[in-house]
């Protein structure tokens, strides 16, 4: 009799369980280089030299990053590449959270959060800028008729590198070598159909130039379902 309370027990526990578990789902899915929202119902074009890559989320607890682009075919700076140094590669992280300021009040709390090194807001929190970055100055755009704000950033960090102290390339260093870097970050916010809509299209300096014709042509394929408007940066 105990054994079989215990198994009709479990079984309680586990059907409780496993509607919880189930009811988990992606943020996005990628089908035929476009990407759509499976919540929001955005969609973005994605080149063939890019990866994607989505989330898992709750009904109750939707996923701030709505979908991470990267680039496939990135260069590497070439000490880095030959010393095993760090480098970064190009990517693009999208946000989307219910709007409650407008994309130019996101802008300047992103900026004030920077300079105060601290911030309670999740996607500012997770864009890698909070500690380290630099505004660097701001424009209007549009998409989907609906009034952005694109502000760059940079964020400098040192590269670390070890080099054999008898390689004459290196024998100034002393072996030890240290860069200075920084990575270029493009920030782009607006606001549609209640939710704040936030991109960082981020690349190392070095290589920021090349990408970033990339990164508009990307982000002008951004369309919202109800109107079909795809990005116009000014």
């Amino acid at each position: 009799m105990y054994k079989a309370k215990a198994v009709v027990i479990f079984m309680l526990v586990a059907l409780m369980i496993i509607p919880a578990i189930a009811k988990k789902t992606k943020t996005a899915e990628c089908k035929d280089n476009v990407l759509t929202d499976l919540k929001l119902n955005f969609t973005i074009d994605v080149p063939k030299n890019w990866k994607t890559k989505t989330f898992k989320e709750k009904p109750e607890k939707p996923a701030v990053m709505r979908a991470l682009l990267m680039q496939k075919n990135y260069r590497i700076n070439h000490d880095a590449k030959e010393l095993d140094g760090e480098f970064t590669i190009p990517e693009i992280q999208i946000y989307a959270i219910p709007a409650t300021i407008t994309a130019e009040e996101f802008m300047d709390k992103l900026q004030s959060d920077i300079v105060s090194h601290s911030s309670k807001d999740d996607i500012i929190n997770n864009m890698n800028l909070i500690l380290a970055g630099e505004f660097v100055g701001k424009q209007k755009f549009e998409v989907a008729g609906n009034k952005g704000m694109l502000a760059l950033f940079k964020r400098p960090w040192e590269r670390h590198m070890q080099a054999e102290q008898d390689d004459p390339r290196y024998r100034a260093y002393g072996g030890r070598i240290v860069k200075d870097i920084h990575d270029v970050h493009e920030v782009y916010a607006v606001v549609h159909d209640g939710y704040l809509y936030v991109i960082n299209a981020l690349a190392e300096n070095e290589f920021y130039q090349s990408v970033r014709d990339e990164f508009a042509l990307i982000i002008k394929t951004i369309k919202f379902p109800e109107s079909g408007e795809s990005a116009n940066i000014e």
